[in-house]
């Protein structure tokens, strides 16, 4: 932590160090990171131009399936481009984010705002919290020194009104905006807690899971 502290911010003191994480810029290997981790996250407002059954029908089912595998592949084929120091592949961090989103796909048929209300999670709540924390550094959480309140509070500010927009939006039948942003917002949060533990499992994967395990029970609470 004393070589992070010297590397990052040599004029902030010890004390200084201990209680927050200065920002720090972002190198191009990480904005294209962050580009691609977000850009499926668009795939819900193409879905609003486009009419479809509900639930959706075997075409769309594999217009998905194939543009998850094109995606994934290109991505591990790519890796380099976009890789952090010290990582060997992205094998657990791109299977970790499909992996929630196909599961969701086959799981609740007819339920499909729940695939991509974790989608819209997955690309802007967690690509967000690590663009806020970064850029911005902040306070360090009490339970994970590596992250920031800042990236929480991006994280729900900007995935949760998002994520509630595309459950909205797919719902069939229609439901009010209040009732979408209770099950959006609550996925977030606690996709957002979940993404913040420090453990070694794959963060995508973790957020995924969550946000998809929560928005479900929160849509069968209080929808119906």
């Amino acid at each position: 932590q004393m070589l992070e502290r010297a590397l990052v911010s040599p004029g902030i003191s010890t004390a200084e160090w201990d209680m927050r994480i200065p920002a720090r810029d972002l190198n191009p290997c990480e904005v294209r990171r962050r580009m691609l981790h977000m850009l499926p996250g668009f795939f819900p407002c193409l879905l609003w131009l486009i009419p479809h059954p509900d639930p959706w029908g075997p075409y769309l089912v594999g217009a998905v399936l194939a543009t998850f595998a094109v995606v994934c592949s290109s991505s591990l084929l790519q890796f380099a481009a976009f890789a952090r120091e010290g990582e060997a592949n992205g094998r657990g961090s791109i299977l970790g984010y499909a992996i929630p989103i196909l599961a969701a796909v086959f799981l609740f048929r007819g339920r499909e705002e729940l695939v991509l209300m974790t989608l819209v999670i997955l690309a802007f709540g967690d690509g967000s919290a690590t663009l806020g924390g970064m850029k911005l550094g902040g306070r360090r959480l009490p339970w994970n020194r590596k992250k920031t309140l800042t990236g929480i509070v991006c994280f729900v500010g900007i995935g949760g009104p998002l994520a509630s927009l595309a459950f909205w939006g797919e719902c069939r039948p229609g439901i009010s905006l209040p009732l979408a942003f209770v099950c959006g917002m609550g996925a977030t949060l606690t996709a957002a807690i979940a993404e913040s533990i420090p453990t070694k499992g794959n963060d995508n994967l973790r957020v995924g899971v969550t946000a998809l395990l929560m928005g479900a029970l929160l849509e069968r609470l209080v929808v119906g």
